[in-house]
C-alpha cells in the first residue's frame, strides 16, 4: 500500500511539472501582447488605432500616384526624327533642266529611303552630309535647301518619316497586339497606347499597369488608371508598358470562421466585405478589440497619420499593424470605411475567455490519467483487504 501511495503522489508532481512547462496552444499573439511589443523602442512594427482620420488619410493615400512619381508632361516632341528613323526625300527644281529634274514640266526626283545613321545624320546628293537626329522634318527640309541652293534651281525639299522607331513606345504583356506604338505630335498618354495595342485581352480588374521609363518602374491597378484621368499620364520615346495579369488577394488567420487567402476583383475591398467572405469572427474565440490588419506601407504616409512620431531612423517603407476595435458600436462603421488592400493579412486574436476554455481543457486532459492511477490504486488496495 505504501508502494501505490507513492505512485500516485508521483503521477500527480510530473503532471504538475508538465502543466507548468507546456506552451498554451494558439493560432497567434494575444492582442496585449501585440499592444505591449508595439511600445518596445524597437520593435518591428507601428500600431496605428483605425479612426475616421485614420480612414480619411489612407483613403486619400490609397496607391503611389503615377501622375508624382513620373509627372505628366511631354518633355520631348515625338515630331523630331530620330537615330534609326527611316527617311524620304523628294526635291523639285523650278527648271526642267535642272539636277533633279525629271521631265520638261520640272518634276521632282525622290532619294531612296535610308535610315538615320548612328551618328544622326543622312546622306543627301550634291547635298551631302545632313543632320537629321533631333530635329524636326521642316529643320531639315531648310538644311537641304540651303546646301543646293547654288547647285539647283530655286529647291524645294520635302522630307518625310516612314518608319519612326526613335519615338515609340513598346506595349507588351495582356494586350491583344504586342508591339512598338508610334507615338504623334499631339503626344499620346498611357490609355490611347494600350487601346492602339488592340486593347486589354483579359478583364481589367485582373490587371495592372506597369510603365517603364530608364530605371524607374510603377504599377498601377488598371481599374484606376481607367477611373481616375489624373493617373492617365503621357508617354514618352522609348518607355515600356506592360499590362500584367495581377490577382489580388488577402489572407485571414485566427479566431475567425475560416482561416484562407481569398482572391477579390473588387476595385475597392472593404473590411466589412473581406470579413464577411470568410464567415466573419468566431463567437466562441474571437477578441472584438483584436482586428488587426498587417500592411507595409509608405513611411511619408505614416508620418502624415503619426505627425507627433520621429520616422528619421526609418527606411522608405515600414510594417504596420492597424487595430480595429468591435467591441465599441461605432467600430463597424470603421470596417465599412477600411479599404483593404492587395496582399493584406488580417489577424483576429483569440478572448481571454477561450484562453481559459484552453487551459481548462489541457488542464483536465492532463490530470486524466493521474485519477485512472489513483483509482487503480484505491482498487488494489480494496482487493489487498
Amino acid at each position: 500500500m505504501l508502494f501505490l501511495d507513492k505512485f500516485a503522489k508521483l503521477s500527480l508532481a510530473v503532471a504538475c511539472v508538465v502543466m507548468s512547462s507546456c506552451t498554451m496552444p494558439s493560432s497567434g499573439p494575444s492582442a496585449n501582447k501585440i499592444q505591449a511589443e508595439a511600445k518596445d523602442q524597437y520593435a518591428p512594427y507601428t500600431l496605428i488605432n483605425v479612426t475616421p482620420n485614420v480612414v480619411s488619410v489612407l483613403a486619400q493615400g490609397f496607391d503611389r500616384q503615377l501622375a508624382a512619381s513620373l509627372g505628366n508632361a511631354k518633355k520631348r516632341s515625338s515630331a523630331l526624327i530620330g537615330v534609326g528613323d527611316t527617311v524620304i526625300i523628294s526635291i523639285w527644281e523650278a527648271s526642267p533642266e535642272g539636277l533633279f529634274s525629271s521631265s520638261s514640266r520640272g518634276g521632282g526626283t525622290q532619294i531612296p529611303e535610308q535610315p538615320v545613321s548612328e551618328s544622326g545624320t543622312i546622306s543627301v546628293p550634291y547635298a551631302g552630309v545632313i543632320k537629321a537626329a533631333n530635329r524636326t522634318p521642316e529643320q531639315v527640309k531648310e538644311s537641304i535647301e540651303q546646301a543646293l541652293v547654288r547647285m539647283a534651281v530655286q529647291p524645294q525639299v520635302l522630307v518625310s518619316v516612314v518608319k519612326n522607331v526613335s519615338n515609340t513606345v513598346t506595349v507588351t504583356g495582356e494586350v491583344a497586339s504586342s508591339g512598338r506604338i508610334p507615338l504623334s505630335p499631339r503626344g499620346e498618354k498611357l490609355l490611347d497606347v494600350i487601346a492602339m495595342a488592340g486593347g486589354p485581352r483579359i478583364e481589367s480588374h485582373q490587371l495592372s499597369a506597369q510603365i517603364t521609363r530608364g530605371r524607374r518602374t510603377e504599377t498601377i491597378p488598371m481599374e484606376r488608371l481607367i477611373s481616375d484621368p489624373n493617373e492617365n499620364i503621357y508617354v514618352q520615346p522609348d518607355d515600356v508598358v506592360a499590362l500584367i495579369r495581377q490577382p489580388r488577394s488577402f489572407t485571414v488567420f485566427g479566431a475567425s470562421t475560416a482561416n484562407a487567402s481569398i482572391q477579390f476583383d473588387e476595385s475597392q475591398l472593404y473590411l466589412n466585405q473581406a470579413l464577411a467572405k470568410v464567415g466573419g469572427l468566431n463567437d466562441e474565440r474571437a477578441n472584438a478589440k483584436g482586428v488587426f490588419i498587417y500592411r507595409t506601407e509608405s513611411t511619408d504616409l505614416l508620418r502624415q497619420l503619426m505627425p507627433e512620431k520621429s520616422f528619421s531612423a526609418y527606411g522608405p517603407t515600414t510594417n504596420v499593424i492597424y487595430q480595429v476595435d468591435l467591441s465599441d458600436p461605432s467600430g463597424f462603421f470603421l470596417l465599412k470605411s477600411f479599404n483593404l488592400r492587395n496582399r493584406d493579412l488580417i489577424y483576429i486574436a483569440n478572448s481571454s475567455l477561450a484562453e481559459v476554455r484552453k487551459f481548462a481543457t489541457l488542464v483536465s486532459s492532463t490530470a486524466a490519467p493521474v485519477a485512472q492511477a489513483a483509482s487503480v490504486s484505491n482498487t488494489l488496495v480494496d482487493l489487498r483487504n
